[in-house]
């Protein structure tokens, strides 16, 4: 029957309630080095929210003197209300089809309604480097969904480029390839403007000052690994465990071909 989620779910879930706002919900996240919060009552699940919710919420606000700091809205104005969930002894492969299907990074786990843990992309990339070795070789689930950009690009752009179905940046010039960048890298910045505009407490109050929003190079990682094509599948999944990234570029000949990241690896698992 293969392995079941309970062996493979985190049990620390990070959570909020609907009334907690938006800026602890993000403190949360950039504390505990997550990309997912779940919103219960109680015990029972009512809603997600992600990095990446945050962040549209954040790059909607207009000029400084029309706001309404977003940081004070509640989650639950923002949170995808009603979401998929599974049961602890579903397999790990039935999860990851969920996943796969849906377009999701996660699934809270579910028993008597009542949270017990969570499985995410991570968790799904540990059981492939474990359980699924030989199965598929890298050029079976790369994709091409990358972009190279200079490292002094800004991140208004870069987050523009993102946004338009690249799943990573490859930060580099003349093929130095330095870094790369994520739609997670950037989730929890604001760039709505060319410049982004930081609030100061003083004694008269709150006053802004500009800020120029930083480039690429600022918030790369640093490009550790780079695999073969022809190479299992299952050592790109235990790379992005130990390293602790998300997308590894692929090189053939020195020439880079495309990218494999946690999304190809769950999409792996769900057709294994």
């Amino acid at each position: 029957m293969g392995a079941k989620v309970r062996e493979y779910m985190t049990t620390d879930v990070v959570t909020v309630t609907p009334q907690d706002t938006l800026g602890r919900a993000r403190n949360l996240m950039l504390e505990r080095k997550v990309r997912r919060l779940v919103i219960t009552n109680g015990r029972e699940v009512i809603g997600v929210i992600t990095a990446i919710d945050i962040a549209r919420v954040l790059a909607r606000r207009g000029a400084p003197w029309r706001w309404r700091n977003p940081e004070n809205s509640l989650v639950d104005r923002f949170m995808t209300r009603n979401p998929i969930t599974i049961s602890p002894e579903e397999s790990v492969s039935t999860a990851a089809r969920i996943m796969s299907n849906k377009n999701i990074g996660g699934l809270p786990v579910v028993r008597d309604s009542a949270l017990i843990g969570i499985l995410t992309e991570t968790d799904i990339s540990r059981y492939f480097s474990e359980e699924l070795r030989g199965k598929f070789k890298i050029n079976g689930l790369m994709t091409n969904k990358f972009r190279v950009i200079s490292p002094n690009t800004n991140l208004k752009k870069v987050a523009k480029l993102i946004t338009k179905g690249n799943r990573a940046l490859i930060v580099g010039f003349n093929g130095n390839y330095l870094g790369l960048i994520t739609e997670g890298d950037i989730a929890l910045w604001e760039p709505n403007l060319a410049k982004r505009y930081v609030l100061i407490p003083s004694r008269t109050g709150r006053m802004n000052r500009d800020a120029k929003v930083e480039s690429a190079q600022h918030i790369m990682k640093e490009i550790r690994v780079k695999l073969n094509p022809e190479e299992d599948a299952a050592k790109a999944a235990r790379f992005m465990i130990e390293w602790q990234v998300s997308v590894i570029p692929v090189f053939d000949k020195g020439e880079l071909v495309g990218i494999i990241d946690k999304e190809d690896i769950v999409r792996g698992a769900a057709n294994a």
